[in-house]
């Protein structure tokens, strides 16, 4: 997957940025965490895995013309330049105009806000600069918190399906005309 790792989104208490070499210790922190799996069928990252992934995000940084808008950046907080995360619109399917949104955050931060606030953000961009028409996002069945956030943020679920021997949830969004 080629991901656009420019744009720099920015909430009030949150922004992004491209991932620079300094961010491995953090996202080791984060992806290494069994709570951050919890739902995703994921085992926890060991260092090798998020040096690996680390190293991926900085060999794969442009996209081809047609491809603009997809991105998977840190989620930093504002206050203290923290790394809590990492966050993202990532291609779905065949459909260039269908994204998928994505947002793991440190369980250190969790229930403060920063999912809905910065999955609104996300939709702002994926809609208005980026000029997606659908945006798409899954959760396991049993994740009520991220279910919560989809429809916090305007989702509307869709549907649950089967994927990889997991009930997962579907949300969507469409861009307004």
């Amino acid at each position: 997957m080629i991901l656009d790792v420019s744009p720099s989104i920015k909430t009030l208490r949150l922004y992004t940025r491209p991932w620079g070499e300094d961010d491995l210790a953090g996202l080791y922190r984060i992806m290494s965490n069994q709570s951050v799996h919890t739902f995703t069928g994921e085992e926890p990252w060991s260092e090798d895995k998020a040096r690996r992934e680390l190293q991926k995000y900085h060999i794969e940084p442009s996209v081809p013309d047609g491809q603009r808008g997809y991105f998977n950046c840190p989620l930093i907080l504002s206050d203290g330049h923290t790394l809590i995360g990492r966050v993202g619109l990532h291609p779905y399917g065949d459909n260039d105009s269908t994204a998928k949104i994505e947002w793991v955050i440190c369980e250190d931060h969790w229930h403060q806000g920063y999912a809905t606030e910065i999955g609104k953000a996300i939709l702002e961009y994926g809609f208005q600069e980026a000029g997606f028409h659908s945006i798409i996002g899954f959760t396991c069945v049993r994740n009520m918190s991220a279910r919560q956030v989809m429809k916090k943020i305007g989702m509307e679920h869709i549907g649950d399906r089967e994927l990889h021997n997991r009930k997962l949830s579907v949300f969507q969004i469409k861009r307004e005309p």
